[in-house]
This record gives structure tokens, sequence and C-alpha cells, in this order.
């Protein structure tokens, strides 16, 4: 109850310490993480939900809806899907300490910034937060396996388990809902 607390005090603190229009870079916050892989193996249910509601306010205070985020040359993005999956996960997810700091069989979140358009939409999500088409050109244009250098804002998903993320634990995945701004394909 007290971890709870306090991961409340510091979410609600961090919402005004944070001032969503200026872009930061793509770092994830692994404390929380840590506490998501740890429940993959508790066995214990209560034990797990307290840990995810605590994970949770850590990652309801990092992504508030209209944070940008920006790569840099230590993490960028990376389509991994085929072009109808609106997906792009992290360069650097996950991290060495992040792994160097699981129990063995614990598995960190796979994570996945998810966007939308026009023609693929998700209830809960405002049309304004839909991605322009000049970019979805980009991505659709793009083979799995391309690496981008981007800009990302957080949107509002009112159906999440924070304000604009999902944690899907059949498949250990974390959803960060957000509309692409920028997105430019890196030659190898």
């Amino acid at each position: 109850m007290r971890n709870t607390l306090v991961a409340f005090i510091l979410s609600f603190v961090c919402m005004f310490a944070v001032n969503p229009k200026q872009a930061r870079a793509l770092d994830l916050p692994e404390d929380a993480l840590r506490m998501i892989a740890e429940t993959t193996t508790d066995p214990c249910p209560i034990c797990v939900q307290r840990k995810l509601e605590e994970a949770f306010a850590v990652l309801a205070a990092k992504f508030q809806p209209g944070l940008v985020l920006e790569t840099d040359g230590a993490c960028r993005l990376m389509k991994t899907g085929p072009e109808d999956v609106f997906r792009l996960s992290l360069t650097c997810h996950p991290s060495a300490g992040l792994l160097q700091a699981l129990a063995e069989g614990q598995k960190p979140p796979d994570v996945a910034f998810v966007f939308y358009t026009s023609e693929k939409r998700l209830v809960g999500i405002s049309e304004g937060d839909h991605t322009e088409g000049r970019i979805m050109d980009v991505f659709r244009g793009s083979p799995p396996g391309t690496v981008f250098e981007g800009q990302l804002k957080l949107i509002s998903y009112r159906y999440g388990d924070g304000p604009s993320f999902n944690y899907l634990p059949t498949s250990n995945g974390l959803l960060i809902h957000c509309t692409i701004l920028r997105l430019t394909p890196l030659k190898h």
C-alpha cells in the first residue's frame, strides 16, 4: 500500500514537472519495465497486480499525452512487422542493464509505439491524433527491419492501462499510443 501511495505521489509530481511540448529522448523507465518483467514469473496473483499497478503509476508519470519523444544516436525506431501493422520498436530495448537486473526466466515487456490512420483506427483514439498520409507513405514504403530517425507525440487513449498506454499480459507487450510527427529511414 505504501509503495502504491509513493508511486501515485511521484506520478502526480512528475505530471506537473514535465513540459509535454519539449522533445525528449526515447529513454524508457527501466524500473517500471523491471517490475513488469518480475510479474512474468511471480506465482502470486495479488503480488502481480500490485507490481503492475506500481509499474503503471511510473509509466503514467513518464508517458503523458502530448509528450514529444525524439530519437538520438543511442536509440532509434525500427519497423518490426508487416506494413499493415502500424508499430515501431526501439533499437535500444531491452538494454543490457535491464537484462542484467532480471532473474532467470523473467522477460522484459516488448515495447511498441503504435499509431493510427483514418483507414486503420481504434475506438478511443481521436481522429485528430491520426498520423499524416505523407508519413504513412514513408512507413509503408519501408521493409521490416528498417531503422528510422523520428519524432513521436504521445496521444491519449481513454481505454488504456495508463493515459497513453496499454499492457497486454498474454503477450507481455507494452503498447504506447502515439502520432508520428517525423520519420526518416536511415541508409545502411
